[in-house]
């Protein structure tokens, strides 16, 4: 395990998919597991979440680089996890890349295993959902801001973790 990519289009302007993306409020509605997520001062970011019957809290970095529609991210308690998600585009549609670098832990490399999985397809699956995720939030009217009565209105989003968890803050990873 190390390096994943992942990109998708969507079908609006990328100054908006940035600014919903670049909310961190925004982050439960396209990741399950995540029940809240918000800022705790300058750069730096608290989720809190369940994953499979266990609560989570996590805390690292967070920058939203408006110039080059760039975000950065890391864990606190995890040296092996980062992450940069890049929109770019003109006009009505824009791409998302998104890039994470991690090394899960033995008991979740196990787990996979157990089941029958490649952990390199088990993230690979992560990341298409993930991607998938904010595209449907971002085309199904629009990336709305958190603040205001935002939902999921129904859409379906599918859980975007890798081994069930979240592909930005995993605490079994």
């Amino acid at each position: 395990m190390g390096d994943y990519t992942g990109r998708i289009e969507i079908n609006r302007p990328a100054a908006e998919v940035f600014a919903f993306l670049s909310d961190i409020r925004n982050m439960p509605l396209y990741l399950p597991t995540v029940q809240q997520a918000g800022p705790q001062g300058p750069d730096h970011v608290a989720i809190e979440g369940e994953s499979h019957g266990h609560h989570y809290h996590s805390t690292g970095a967070f920058r939203a680089d408006p110039e080059t529609r760039r975000l950065n991210w890391d864990s606190d308690s995890r040296l092996d996890y980062r992450g940069e998600l890049r929109v770019s585009g003109e006009g009505d549609r824009c791409t998302v890349d998104l890039r994470l670098h991690l090394a899960p832990e033995d008991k979740a490399l196990k787990r996979v295993e157990e089941q029958g999985g490649s952990p390199e397809e088990v993230m690979r699956q992560a990341l298409d959902r993930t991607l998938n995720g904010i595209k449907a939030c971002c085309e199904a009217g629009g990336a709305q801001p958190a603040d205001k009565d935002t939902t999921q209105s129904g859409t379906d989003l599918r859980d975007s973790r890798p081994f069930g968890h979240s592909a930005t803050m995993n605490p079994d990873i």
